[in-house]
């Protein structure tokens, strides 16, 4: 069960966001050194499908043991569901763990990551997605009770490392059909190709281009 954390006061989305920005460029310069996956627990004998080719399913999110310590990168709730947020803490301080709760497993063997241990962080970058929402109407009588208004949320962030970089995608797969993704959503893609984001449905811009890391 996930522990979510509120979405931000309106007044506060300016200063929410300075926040983020901060969170997520302070992990340029770091070392990964491990990397696990977390999604609920897994009740049946055969181990937890997670690896798609040029992306993996993380669901709850991604557990990044650099050598600053403890790095998070979940699914929240900060500005409008849902956004992928970075927190330099461990993931149990977001999910409720017991004997049945929330599980990881190591994905630090797999070729994409092996290439990317011991390597710092270059650069990061984020992609704000604008939704216009409102106005709310009350269906018994049809009164307005909130006014229009646009949120910013960020549906995805990418990380760049020398041997390449990574995206980290706030979207549910549409099984069977895994070319379709619904993109805000509460479960954590990981990407590792910009044809897969162009395909997830993310626009041409320099957010699918990693920054020059020499």
């Amino acid at each position: 069960m996930r522990d979510d954390r509120p979405m931000a006061e309106i007044g506060d989305v300016t200063d929410a966001r300075v926040r983020y920005e901060q969170k997520t460029a302070a992990l340029v310069g770091r070392n990964v050194l491990d990397v696990r996956y977390w999604d609920i627990h897994n009740f049946g004998s055969e181990p937890p499908e997670w690896d798609d080719g040029d992306w993996h399913h993380a669901v709850m999110g991604v557990e990044l043991m650099t050598d600053g310590g403890p790095v998070s990168v979940i699914w929240t709730s900060t500005f409008f569901p849902y956004g992928v947020e970075v927190f330099h803490e461990p993931i149990a301080a977001h999910l409720r763990l017991g004997p049945e709760g929330p599980e990881g497993w190591g994905v630090s063997d797999h070729a994409f990551w092996q290439s990317r241990l011991g390597s710092p962080v270059r650069g990061t970058a984020i992609h704000w997605e604008r939704f216009e929402l409102g106005p709310a109407i009350r269906a018994m009588d049809g009164a307005r009770v909130a006014e229009p208004r646009t949120v910013h949320v960020p549906v995805a962030l990418r990380l760049d490392f020398d041997s390449g970089p990574v995206w980290m995608v706030a979207g549910i797969p549409q099984w069977p059909d895994d070319e379709k993704v619904f993109v805000p959503g509460d479960e954590v893609m990981v990407v590792f190709s910009p044809e897969r984001m162009r395909r997830i449905g993310f626009p041409e811009t320099d957010f699918l281009q990693p920054r020059p890391t020499r």
